[in-house]
């Protein structure tokens, strides 16, 4: 083995909560090291061009931009100006059921019964005056919303909304994260994009790193996580080298650091079998579509269609593929021209689905989800040049975490309290992203891990962290 340089901190993973705790702490004075196994950093929140188009990998808008802990990070490293948010306003968000597109509330109340829209609100209103949600973290949004309403058509929205957020169902999800990712959406208004691709994201918290004298290794990956009387000592990767540090973070999710990164025998069968038990939020499929001209002046549009929300996961877990296609469809190019060559559009369908069975049924999967698309963007057809898939085994590779969306789960065992500490039990380990710590939808709950995770280790060496993150 070769050692190399000694660091204060090595990161495992350059995803957004690693770059994000990087720049955290580089800034702060902590010699810095990220070690990324693919040629760029991003993860999921990726983006890479082909034919002039700037293509995100997934299906991407973010709840609250520079208000949120994306935001929030800019801020504590002070590089706040240094990416560019563009709003979901003038249009907002829109829905799609039925063959028509609407508004949310104020159109809502033509679909259902008088009495039933009018619990709903009063639902939405009363979430909106919880001061402390933790109560609501064993619950799931079911539970709660059948308190106010039994409407098919309510149940099915809100089950909607709880799959955009938290990527599992209404029935499984806990209400007090729902509750704390509706209310703080709510608050801000702030759901938008960046300027450049989502990938701008982690590259800008990647030029913190830099700019405050951290390094960036890519194309490398961590072969193991060396440990020394019970404590970290470094990190050796697969090319026999052996970088030193007492801190090490991973972003490569707890179930690949325990089993893999470190090995089963550091850690007592109680430990073990806690992690072995989490479960992963859902996968999801995406199709890129590459068009001639534009076909909407829409930003963000969601399409969903009316069945029970256990019968149609069931039948999805099933191997079955539904003929009309749940769709969470952002329109980039409306958001940033600069992603297309001129007068081009691109747009984005995503729908969760689970690893099992999909590779079998993907053509019969991108067939129903073109069509739904076709009824929803008469002419869309006519006007596409090409169009990319990427499926949950592309996720896979590129960022593992069993090729889920986010991470470990945001259901009503695994949510506030119930989640995994960033601390793990090892002196000088710790954990970032969707795995570990933190609240919030997607990359925010990425962000907010490392913004814990960073107090964490500043207060550990008795140097407080900027107190307004």
């Amino acid at each position: 083995m070769l050692t190399v340089m000694d660091y204060n901190v090595i990161i495992i993973g350059g995803g957004v909560g690693g770059t994000a705790i990087g720049a955290i702490l580089a800034s702060k004075g902590f010699k810095t090291l990220i070690i990324e196994k693919n040629d760029n950093i991003g993860g999921r929140c990726s983006t890479y061009e082909k034919k002039g188009f700037k293509i995100d990998v997934g299906a991407h808008v973010f709840s609250r931009t520079s208000n949120g802990p994306l935001g929030k990070i800019l801020n504590m490293i002070e590089m706040q100006d240094s990416l560019k948010w563009v709003l979901a306003q003038k249009p907002g968000p829109r829905w799609h059921y039925q063959g028509k597109i609407w508004k949310f509330p104020a159109q809502f109340k033509e679909l259902i019964p008088n009495s039933d829209f009018t619990n709903l609100i009063k639902l939405l209103r009363d979430v909106m005056r919880i001061k402390d949600t933790r109560e609501l973290d064993n619950i799931s949004v079911k539970s709660l919303l059948s308190k106010y309403t039994d409407n098919p058509l309510v149940h099915t929205f809100i089950n909607i909304i709880t799959m955009l957020y938290l990527v599992v169902p209404y029935y499984h999800a806990s209400a007090g994260e729902f509750v704390r990712c509706f209310t703080s959406l709510s608050i801000d208004r702030s759901i938008g994009y960046p300027i450049g691709g989502c990938i701008s994201i982690p590259h800008t918290y990647t030029n913190g790193i830099k700019k405050f004298g951290g390094d960036v290794k890519y194309g490398l990956s961590a072969e193991n996580i060396i440990i020394k009387n019970e404590r970290i000592e470094g990190v050796e990767l697969e090319n026999g080298e052996v970088v030193k540090s007492k801190i090490v973070i991973s972003n490569a999710g707890i179930k690949e650091t325990i089993n893999n990164l470190i090995g089963r025998s550091s850690f007592d069968k109680k430990y073990l079998d806690y992690v072995d038990n989490l479960k992963y939020a859902y996968s999801a499929f995406t199709l890129k579509l590459a068009l001639k001209r534009p076909v909407t002046s829409l930003k963000i549009l969601t399409s969903f269609y009316l069945k029970n929300p256990e019968e149609k996961v069931n039948s999805l877990l099933g191997g079955n593929v539904p003929e009309e296609v749940d769709l969470f469809i952002p329109i980039p190019s409306n958001f940033d021209p600069s992603l297309t060559p001129k007068g081009n559009q691109l747009l984005i369908a995503g729908t969760a689905v689970p690893c099992k069975n999909f590779e079998k049924n993907k053509k019969k999967w991108v067939q129903n989800s073109m069509k739904c698309l076709e009824n929803i963007f008469p002419g869309l057809s006519e006007n596409l040049l090409w169009y990319d898939v990427s499926s949950p085994d592309d996720i896979g590779r590129l960022a593992g975490k069993e090729s889920s969306v986010i991470g470990i789960s945001q259901t009503t065992n695994q949510s506030g309290l119930n989640r995994p500490n960033v601390a793990l039990p090892i002196e000088g380990l710790y954990m970032v992203g969707g795995d570990a710590g933190g609240w919030g939808i997607g990359t925010e709950l990425a962000a907010k891990s490392a913004i814990e995770c960073s107090k964490l280790i500043y207060n550990k060496i008795k140097k407080p962290l900027n107190s307004s993150s």
